[in-house]
């Protein structure tokens, strides 16, 4: 889409250099120094609705001075990818299973029980009673009593007992896979902020080279403008010159775009803030 914009970019001017302005091309040099004003302006008229279309719509959320933008050292990314969310996750995944081989190793104290029992309360005990010379008669007897029972007990299955180093083993090895896992996803992820990085890294050295193009282009466009009203350029000359300062514009403008989506998407693997927030 860009290099779309590009090419009408290009396009443009130079049909409204070519066209446009032909009928003063053959009569050079019956033009009188307003006239050659004149159609400068419609040019540069010209000019600007094609710039605000194109290159105003694909750099609008691109910071106005991201050239001179200066990055942290590498090692502060490399640093920021133990904050990931899929490196938390993993880390997250080792140490449950670490858990669960802590309790694992704990579990020989199920093989011990201990109980116990304690109750207080008063008791009564009605009996009966008779003799040879006295009828039955009833009998209640009614006491406070402490009553508790302390007792302990081991029982052990013999196949837990036999298989208690395998399962810890298992355990064993299940971290140290998961070790290896997490170890994977921190190394994908660093290849990847080192390639984000390196591509910033590039594009801020190509975008300054264009910068400084498209600056020359800028001050040599003067140059040519006053010669054209001075009568030393003819307006054929002087549209190919726009043209090529467009094309060092909208190369510059679209590095622009490219070193932006290229800090956003590092500000996303890392979660290090690059760009300043607009106020």
């Amino acid at each position: 889409m860009i290099r779309k914009y590009t090419q009408i970019v290009i396009c443009c001017i130079s049909f409204i250099g070519l066209c446009a302005f032909s009928p003063y091309a053959s009569s050079q040099e019956s033009m009188t120094r307003e006239e050659r004003i004149k159609a400068l302006e419609r040019l540069k008229m010209e000019d600007e609705k094609i710039e605000a279309n194109t290159i105003g719509l694909i750099t609008k959320n691109a910071p106005i001075e991201i050239e001179k933008l200066e990055l942290p050292p590498l090692s502060v990314f490399l640093d920021a990818v133990v904050e990931n969310a899929t490196v938390k996750r993993a880390q997250s995944q080792v140490e449950q299973v670490k858990t669960k081989y802590r309790l694992e190793k704990r579990s020989w104290w199920n093989y011990f029980r201990l109980n116990g029992m304690y109750s207080y309360g008063r008791y009564n005990v009605i009996g009966n009673a008779s003799d040879e010379f006295t009828p039955m008669y009833q009998t209640t007897m009614s006491s406070a009593q402490h009553n508790f029972n302390v007792g302990a007990n081991v029982g052990f299955s013999l196949g837990d007992i036999i298989n208690r180093p395998l399962k810890l083993k298992d355990y064993r090895y299940q971290i140290e896979q998961l070790q290896y896992t997490k170890e994977e996803v921190m190394e994908d992820r660093r290849l990847r902020v080192l390639e984000a990085y390196n591509a910033v890294t590039e594009q801020l050295a190509t975008i300054r080279a264009k910068a400084e193009t498209a600056a020359l282009y800028n001050a040599q466009m003067k140059i040519s403008e006053n010669n054209f009203i001075q009568g030393k350029m003819d307006i054929i000359s002087l549209s190919l010159e726009r043209s090529r300062r467009a094309g060092a514009v909208t190369s510059y403008e679209q590095s622009r775009v490219a070193l932006h989506n290229s800090i956003v998407l590092l500000e996303m693997l890392t979660n290090v803030k690059i760009l300043k927030e607009k106020r």
